[in-house]
């Protein structure tokens, strides 16, 4: 989920980061009505307000936003490792690096604000009667030895964390770019997808649908290195993806669509909804000049490039900083949400920074040591050749 410039077939795709940034954002967005407006959140049980079942909720579904974010990782980690052709041990240990370092620093964050802040989350629930400010820990905090293990280690064996609920992502992240490595094994484009048809067949017999959005971001990176992918009406793709995107249990039901399969709901992260509807959402960014000029501008290469700083950083200050605002200034709702956007505006410049200073010397240390990595590998093979 870092900023990365993409380039096939000669032309840039820096939509695809705008794209990631928007999602970003509308993740946050999601966070923040969930803590304190759950009544606009469809996925939330307090969801009441018919705003939340109409199409315009796409863009405060953070769930659907994340399901963008895999079939982008998908796409990027499967293309990415086809041009480097590296070992699968180096693929997989950098990757793991890049995620669970940041994810570390993360967690440390979220121990920090709630050791600030111990009791914030319980108060402000008791208010607004939010099930999702819960997600997190509350009361007596452990200690930083048990951020530091779940951010290397727990996020990827329990599947989240209780210092950033936002941190569940990891998981699906790893393991769907294991499955990326493993394709990318085969030189040949119809093995590697045999195999991704077959992984996509795996996970929607076992129900892991998040998973689904890996195969499907594979397929789309295979057809387009071929040029397959259709030109017509990417719009309408757009269009018909943020309306299946923006789709709850409570609005198909309302639509008279609940008889369908649960696979075809927004149930389990989505069902293979969402997974669908990503794929049309980037593939109407990528194909309609408009969108794909919009989200290649100064703003959405910001965004894309503050995205993974932003959603490591945003909820741990809701469940902390922004939660104990809350409890002073719940009875001026209008104060409160000017406060909001000036907090949204302290994680952005937040975001920034850290990228700056943060996550780029960071991904050269991981360039560095891809390196020498590789180096090794090529000695070692030396050596086994000679032998």
């Amino acid at each position: 989920m870092s900023f990365v410039e993409h380039t096939l077939l000669g032309q840039r795709l820096q939509q695809l980061d705008g794209l990631r940034g928007v999602a970003a954002i509308s993740v946050v967005a999601f966070h923040i009505l969930s803590a304190f407006n759950p009544e606009l959140v469809a996925e939330q049980e307090q969801s009441t307000a018919w705003i939340a079942c109409t199409p315009i909720s796409v863009f405060w579904n953070g769930t659907f936003a994340v399901s963008i974010f895999f079939v982008l990782s998908g796409f990027v980690v499967t293309h990415a490792t086809l041009r480097k052709s590296d070992p699968l041990s180096i693929d997989a240990g950098i990757r793991y690096l890049r995620l669970a370092i940041p994810a570390t620093v993360s967690a440390l964050i979220g121990w920090l604000l709630l050791s600030l802040y111990p009791t914030s989350a319980t108060e402000a629930s008791s208010l607004v009667m939010s099930s999702w400010l819960r997600w997190t820990y509350q009361g007596v905090i452990p200690g930083p030895i048990s951020a530091v293990h779940d951010g290397l280690l727990n996020i990827f064996l329990s599947g989240g964390s209780f210092f950033n609920n936002a941190l569940w992502t990891m998981r699906p992240e790893l393991l769907g770019s294991f499955a990326c490595f493993a394709v990318c094994l085969f030189k040949k484009v119809h093995v590697r997808l045999c195999l991704t048809f077959t992984f996509a067949a795996v996970v929607i017999i076992a129900g892991k649908y998040e998973y689904e959005c890996f195969a499907l971001g594979i397929v789309l990176r295979e057809a387009w290195v071929s040029d397959r992918v259709p030109t017509a009406l990417p719009i309408s793709a757009l269009i018909v993806g943020l309306i299946l995107g923006s789709q709850s249990i409570e609005s198909m039901r309302m639509l008279g669509l609940d008889w369908l399969p649960t696979a075809f709901t927004p149930r389990f992260r989505g069902g293979l909804l969402y997974p669908i509807a990503a794929l049309l959402v980037v593939y109407g960014c990528m194909r309609s000049r408009p969108i794909a000029s919009a989200l290649s501008g100064r703003t959405g290469k910001f965004l894309g490039a503050i995205s993974f700083p932003l959603y490591l950083i945003h909820v741990p200050l809701i469940c902390t900083v922004i939660a104990d605002l809350y409890l002073i200034l719940h009875s001026k709702p209008i104060l409160f949400y000017f406060v909001i956007l000036i907090f949204i505006a302290i994680m952005i410049i937040s975001a920034h920074a850290i990228e700056r200073w943060g996550e780029r010397p960071f991904l050269i240390l991981l360039n560095r040591l891809r390196s020498v990595l590789r180096a090794r590998s090529g000695s070692e093979a030396v050596i086994r050749t000679s032998a």
